[in-house]
């Protein structure tokens, strides 16, 4: 008796948890895919980047542009940008925007040290409390989202990822 008490409790407990699971993960997908259809074009931000001025998506320079999510003690971060300060004379046509939860002093001689805070077409700023890392639906670091001239999204990263793959996303579309 007391174990068909037992089967018809479980009868019902396990579905019900298995419904309760599905509707969990099916809410939280939906989420994540608002978050990223927002990405699809530029969305609005605005920063202090290590000059003082307020940078802001309607003060980057038309054209193709890049965003990238970084930290200076990250490893991958510090390769990227070492690649990116050989191949930037190259590209002065794409606007980098670079965003750290760091320090402006840290963030300065992060950009120094490749030789990267004086270039033109990039904006080194920051990001105190991570608005930007949350508004742009990032989940890692380093993270890169490229737009084209028409601020459509073209290219979107997280992690590891050699610069001129980034860029290759702006010949393909």
């Amino acid at each position: 008796m007391r174990n068909k008490k037992n089967l018809k409790i479980l009868a019902v407990i396990i579905p019900v948890l298995l419904m309760g699971i599905i509707a969990y993960l099916f809410y939280n997908f939906q989420k994540k895919k608002a978050k990223i259809e927002g990405l699809k074009n530029l969305p609005t931000f605005s920063v202090k980047d290590i000059k003082g001025n307020i940078i802001d998506n309607k003060s980057i320079p038309n054209g193709n542009k890049v965003l990238v999510y970084f930290d200076p003690e990250c490893e991958f971060c510090h390769a990227e940008m070492e690649a990116l300060s050989k191949v930037n004379n190259n590209h002065k046509e794409i606007n980098w925007i670079m965003f750290s939860t760091s320090s402006l002093q840290d963030i300065k001689q992060f950009a120094e040290k490749y030789n990267l805070a004086a270039a033109e077409n990039i904006k080194w700023c920051e990001d105190p409390n991570a608005e930007v890392y949350t508004k742009f639906a990032m989940k890692g670091i380093p993270y890169f989202l490229g737009y084209n001239s028409e601020n459509k999204l073209v290219h979107r990263s997280t992690g590891a990822i050699k610069i001129e793959d980034v860029l290759a996303d702006f010949n393909e579309k």
